[in-house]
């Protein structure tokens, strides 16, 4: 007899419990029914995506692997306007803009990096497209005399342990401002980054040649 009121408080409680908060338990199934489909949806979306950026990112290299320059700059246009987030799209953009950079094509070069740092940046980004971007943007504005941009793109590693060669680069863009000491510091973290002696050496020349 016991157990049966027992049972029964408990089934009145949850009852109780139920009907007090039944509207929000069943906004709150609704909502993770909701977000489960928009997740699985979003993923479809992005796969059909992927699949799609591959095609034309096929085409892309095989236009270019004929020389069709014409068709290449088609494929290449459709990847940016329909792609852009996809990573075929980032590969052809840090592709084009390196070839650019080294045919002398500045400013075209740098508007491809400036568009794959703001494509790569930020939470969900791609860290290692997005520092690659910065370190090439910051050469092409150092030698076109735009050091103080040049500097923002790198400020976020010339703080900490970075790579060698960025706090090389940092140091060079300091020294081209006449900040000789902040430069030095630059080139000191260089040289105890790189493991190569020739790379040291050169550092090693520049430290050595600061006014």
């Amino acid at each position: 007899m016991n157990e049966i009121y027992d049972n029964d408080n408990r089934f009145s409680a949850m009852q109780t419990f139920f009907n007090k908060y039944r509207t929000l338990l069943i906004s709150t199934v609704i909502a993770l029914i909701v977000a489960f489909g928009i997740s699985f949806s979003l993923k479809a979306v992005s796969k059909i995506n992927d699949e799609k950026a591959a095609i034309v990112f096929n085409e892309w290299a095989d236009f270019l692997s004929r020389d069709d320059i014409a068709n290449a700059e088609k494929s290449f246009d459709n990847l940016m306007s329909s792609f852009s987030k996809t990573g075929y799209a980032k590969i052809a953009l840090l592709d084009t803009a390196t070839k650019e950079a080294s045919e002398g094509k500045t400013t075209e070069a740098l508007d491809k990096f400036t568009l794959l740092i703001e494509l790569t940046d930020g939470y969900g980004g791609n860290k290692i497209y997005n520092k690659l971007a910065r370190v090439n943007s910051a050469r092409l504005l150092a030698s076109e005399n735009e050091l103080d941009k040049a500097l923002s793109l790198l400020e976020k590693y010339s703080s900490s342990t970075s790579n060698a060669f960025i706090h090389e680069l940092t140091g060079d863009i300091l020294a081209k401002k006449d900040q000789s000491l902040l430069a030095k510091d630059q080139y000191i973290r260089a040289e105890e980054l790189y493991s190569d002696e020739t790379s040291k050496s050169i550092v090693a020349i520049k430290i050595a040649n600061l006014k």
